[in-house]
Parts: structure tokens; C-alpha cells; sequence
């Protein structure tokens, strides 16, 4: 396959063409595998017109002469489960919890249905460009399942099915039994093989609100290094009141749900931030952190030191209001200390009302943030490949398109108005408010097949 088009950018480089011609990019795909798509040239259409490649008759020619070429995206943190919801209005003066419990009441509880619902999920994923996600695979019931991830592994889709599971209080015995059950089924089918399928299992301790310290070292504890943790944290001012005062709408719910005990009076209520709070139990164990919204001076070097990826949701950060409560997210000033800072986009729920036919778009979240504070298209490009690849544990190379790589996509992104005034093309790539194509993929992966998913 030879691609022709204005130019190409990657979080490394950016290469343009000369003259009127603009570049050229040579891909041999690979029969199976993921991976499956290797570059064997990049660069100028007149010095790729030399490639032996070049020439032969098979060649595959699509001819995209006013667009960017940007590498597949990655999306951190997603619920494609909850995607069949669609789009749903939000106040945030409201607070949070009205809004879980419209979740609770919408969510999907049969394989065939969240299979379905994660379908949908992952062709609007794929239709904005998007190659790579973190899913958080919903618990069934309020019960870790395998569901989850049967969906995810069914579709095009790469990256990692988090499965998510509640122990809290009351609750907490009856949620590892159900996520050492569903990690020895994990086992039983090879989820744990090297190298790492391309898809590959890990678990999601749903939050520090809903999970107990023990639980949560509990749960690393079986999962032994096989596979990553996931976990949201510091999302939200009512996560905020129950940490510090052991008080607030959410210590009401789980009251409601018949979860508190007294030993949670010593769990919370505690002088410390959330990112503290999971310091002994989560940090070190847990791979990747979704929001962080709330985020103390002290917290971006707990994070650092750990070693711990951040999955931002820019647009989903302000559906939910959070800059109301903390200011702005403090992404740039984690980058600068150390911290991995990729892009998500949460669930559909949390997006405009367009998404069901634009796609659920990282692009998107690059362009939200640039038109709010400017920021850098580079750095934007980064958080969204390369920063996504290492948070979910995926190879790098296959998010850059250079000679020799590996790829897991091309994205075309026309360019409206050129890559002028001294642009780079990351930046017109940004900039522009075309949408995204998808070019090179592999759409066909085989699917799972004869799987008793229940918990």
C-alpha cells in the first residue's frame, strides 16, 4: 500500500514533502499478528518513487493530497459498555451521585447485550480514529465478569479490558470471591499468555470510594504482575468530602446500599488528599489513574515516584464541572514532574450530542484542549499516542510512523487551510475541524469463540 499525502506527524517528527508533490508512505501487511502493518519507506513522494516497492503492479495507491497522516489513536480510559446510554445532559451543581444512579439504572446486564453495546462502542472508537483503548469492562450485577472483555477482544480494537469489581464494607468478602473466581477463569483460557494477546486482561478496582484498602491489595495480590490495574481517583468533590470527613452524598449512598460499617469511620475521615489516601494501598500496585481532577502539590510527586500513568478526560472533566472545585487539571505540571499523562475520553455519556455519528474522538480531546488554553499540538499529539501506548502497556513503535515500524493505524486528517504561517503540521492537523479517516487497520481479528463469560 502507498499512501500520498501532504505530510505526516507523529509525536516525534514530522516529515513534508517537496515542492507540490508533498509525501509518500510504503506499508506491507502482515497476514496475522497484531501489529500487522510495517513501514518500509516514509519520506518525500520523489524519493519513495525510488523504493523497489514502489513499482510493483499489486500496489495499493490511495492518494490523499490535501491531509496529515497522524498514527492511530489510543484512548486510556473508556466504558464502552455504557455506550448504548448515548448522550446525556449533565448539571453539575447536581454533584455526582444523580448521575450514578442514572447509570446504575441504564446499565446493561447480559452478555449479549453488553457485547452489543461495546460493538457500537468500538466502531465509533474506530470511526474517530481510534486504535488502542482502556476499557473498563462494567461489573455485571455488581459482580466481576468476564463479559467485559469477550466484547472488547470480539472487536478491532487493541489495548486492554480493565474488569472491574466493588468489595467496600460490607461488601468487600463477597467482591474478591468474585474476583478470584473470574481471575482463575481469566487463567483457565490463556488471558495471562506471552507475549500478551492483543488484547490483554487486567482489573479495575472500581475507585477508592468503592473498593477498601484491603481489597485492593487483595486484588493485586491475585492478579501476581500478570497482567495491569486500573482505578479512578481524585474525580470528584463528594470522593474529596468522604476521604477527608468520612461525610458527604456518597458516604449516603453506600449507607443506602447497606455497605457502610463501622470500620469505614476509620478507613475515612482522614486529613489527607485522595491520591494520599491510596498511597500504601494502590500506588505502586495500580498502573493507571483515571482523572485526577484533584491534584495537591504533594500528590504530583506521590504519583511521579510511583511510577503511575494519568488517563485525562478533558471533555468529560468539564461535563462533570471539575474545574468548579480545583481549577484547572494540573496535566502539564504532571508531564513536568514525571507523570505519564494520556488521553480518554470516558464514556458517550459525558460527550456532545454529535458523538453518535462524529465517533467517540481523542482527536477531539486534542482539539477541546488547544481551543481552550492553546495547548501545545505536539504535547497533544504525545498524549494521545505514545503517552496512551505506555499507560496501557502497548508497544511504542506502533504509534509512529517511521521506516521500520510496526503500526497499529494511519490516520488521515484533512487540512482546511494549509499548514501555513508557521504551523507545524500537527498543529493543522489539530487545528482543522475535518474529520478523521482511518486508513490502514485491521479490521478483521479473529473473535472470541465458545466462551461461558458469567462471572
Amino acid at each position: 500500500m502507498r499512501i500520498d499525502a501532504l505530510g505526516v506527524a507523529d509525536a516525534a517528527r514530522e516529515v513534508r514533502g517537496e515542492g507540490q508533490r508533498g509525501v509518500s508512505v510504503l506499508i506491507e501487511l502482515a497476514p496475522h499478528g497484531w501489529p500487522r502493518a510495517r513501514v518500509i519507506a516514509v519520506g518525500s513522494a520523489a524519493a519513495v518513487d525510488g523504493h523497489e516497492a514502489a513499482g510493483l503492479p499489486s500496489l495499493v495507491r490511495l492518494a490523499r493530497p490535501g491531509s496529515v497522516l497522524i498514527p492511530g489513536l489510543v484512548n486510556a480510559h473508556t466504558h464502552l459498555d455504557l455506550t448504548h446510554i448515548g448522550t446525556r445532559p449533565h448539571d453539575p451543581e447536581a454533584g455526582f451521585v444523580p448521575w450514578i444512579e442514572m447509570i446504575r439504572r441504564h446499565r446493561l446486564g447480559t452478555r449479549e447485550e453488553i457485547a452489543a453495546s461495546v460493538s457500537l462502542g468500538a466502531s465509533l472508537s474506530l470511526r474517530a480514529g481510534v486504535v488502542a483503548v482502556g476499557d473498563i469492562a462494567g461489573a455485571v450485577g455488581g459482580r466481576a465478569s468476564l463479559s467485559g472483555y469477550e466484547a472488547l477482544a470480539a472487536t478491532a480494537l487493541a489495548g486492554v479490558s480493565f474488569m472491574e469489581f466493588f468489595a467496600l464494607g460490607a461488601g468487600e468478602e463477597r467482591g474478591l470471591a468474585g474476583v478470584r473466581e473470574a481471575i482463575g477463569r481469566a487463567e483457565a483460557r490463556g488471558l495471562f499468555r506471552q507475549p500478551p494477546p492483543r488484547v490483554r486482561f487486567g482489573i479495575q478496582p472500581h475507585s477508592p470510594y468503592s473498593v477498601g484498602p484491603a481489597a485492593f491489595i487483595a486484588a493485586a495480590e491475585m492478579l501476581a504482575g500478570r497482567g495491569p490495574m486500573c482505578t479512578h481517583l481524585a474525580e470528584s468533590a463528594e470522593e474529596r468530602a468522604l476521604v477527608e470527613g468520612a461525610s458527604g452524598p456518597l458516604r449516603r449512598m453506600l449507607e443506602g446500599f447497606g455497605l457502610w460499617t463501622d470500620n469505614l469511620d476509620r478507613v475515612f475521615g482522614r486529613p489527607v488528599s485522595p491520591v494520599e489516601h491510596v498511597r500504601d494501598c494502590a500506588l505502586g500496585r495500580v498502573s493507571l489513574f483515571a482523572h485526577v481532577n484533584d491534584a495537591r502539590d504533594a500528590d504530583l510527586g506521590l504519583l511521579a515516584d510511583a511510577g503511575a500513568s494519568v488517563a485525562y478526560c478533558p471533555r468529560a472533566s468539564a461535563y462533570f464541572g471539575a474545574e468548579r472545585h480545583f481549577g484547572a487539571h494540573r496535566f502539564r505540571e504532571m508531564l513536568q514532574s514525571g507523570v505519564n499523562v494520556a488521553l480518554g475520553t470516558d464514556s458517550i455519556v459525558n460527550l456532545p450530542a454529535d458523538a453518535p455519528t462524529s465517533g467517540m474522538s481523542i482527536l477531539d480531546e486534542m482539539r477541546f484542549l488547544h481551543r481552550y488554553d492553546g495547548t501545545d499540538a505536539r504535547m497533544l499529539l504525545e498524549m494521545g499516542t505514545l503517552n496512551g501506548a505506555r499507560a496501557l502497556g502497548l508497544p511504542e513503535e506502533a504509534f509512529e510512523i517511521c521506516e521500520g515500524a510496526t503500526i497499529a493505524g494511519v490516520v488521515c486528517v484533512p487540512i482546511e487551510d494549509g499548514p501555513g504561517g508557521g504551523r507545524s503540521l500537527a498543529e493543522a492537523a489539530i487545528r482543522s475541524g475535518a474529520p478523521p479517516e482511518l486508513l490502514v487497520h485491521d479490521r478483521s481479528p479473529p473473535a472470541a469463540r465458545g466462551w461461558d463469560a458469567s462471572a
